[in-house]
């Protein structure tokens, strides 16, 4: 199997973006501007936030977190669709869609860092690897290779893993729990930051 045969959870996005299909035809319908659907995604994400965070005492705010991470999952297609139908989609658009999901991920995974179960160092190189590989992500587009979402660890399997891993801190009442977690997706993504250095490699070579 090649490098680029991992292509991770992204690898469903059109299956996806048709479950979205009804609320993609209201946003439209009602012309909500793709901004305002980045920002909601960035405010569930800040719910997603405080639950973990709060989760040592109120362990119950732990089965929220499923549905806010597939919400901005959902926020992070739905802004695209809506913006090529209301034909509204610009480069400046495109950087601040990236930059609010940096936001988000360095809310979501810094509040892990908070948390006294956890080892705070893990945490840390989890999310400085998260941000660097979706830097290289990022960098390959303005190389002129396409832009890298494949992988084994991209942002909807990350948000799909920390849903599971909520509900089993949940069930088992264990929080160490998320240092497992957190090693999990450090070396999940350290895979995919090697698989994307590679595909970008590649195509820029037959460039």
């Amino acid at each position: 199997m090649k490098y680029n045969d991992f292509v991770g959870i992204y690898a469903i996005k059109p299956k996806f973006q048709q479950v979205l299909k009804p609320i993609e035809n209201v946003l439209v319908d009602w012309r909500i501007h793709p901004t305002i659907i980045n920002l909601f995604g960035l405010f569930v994400s800040l719910i997603t936030a405080f639950a973990i965070y709060l989760s040592p005492d109120y362990p119950w705010l732990l089965l929220f977190v499923p549905f806010t991470t597939s919400t901005r999952t959902a926020c992070n297609a739905l802004d695209g669709l809506v913006s090529r139908r209301l034909k509204v989609d610009d480069s400046f658009g495109e950087v601040l869609n990236e930059f609010i999901d940096r936001v988000s991920d360095s809310i979501i995974f810094g509040s892990l860092i908070l948390l006294a179960s956890v080892n705070s160092g893990l945490a840390v190189i989890t999310l400085i690897i998260i941000l660097l590989n979706s830097y290289l992500s990022i960098l390959s587009k303005a190389a002129g290779a396409s832009r890298q979402y494949g992988g084994f660890m991209g942002k909807a399997d990350r948000m799909i893993y920390i849903s599971i891993a909520s509900v089993i801190v949940f069930f088992s009442g264990n929080q160490n729990i998320w240092n497992y977690f957190l090693m999990f997706i450090l070396v999940g993504t350290v895979l995919t930051l090697v698989q994307r250095f590679l595909t970008t490699k590649k195509e820029l070579s037959q460039k």
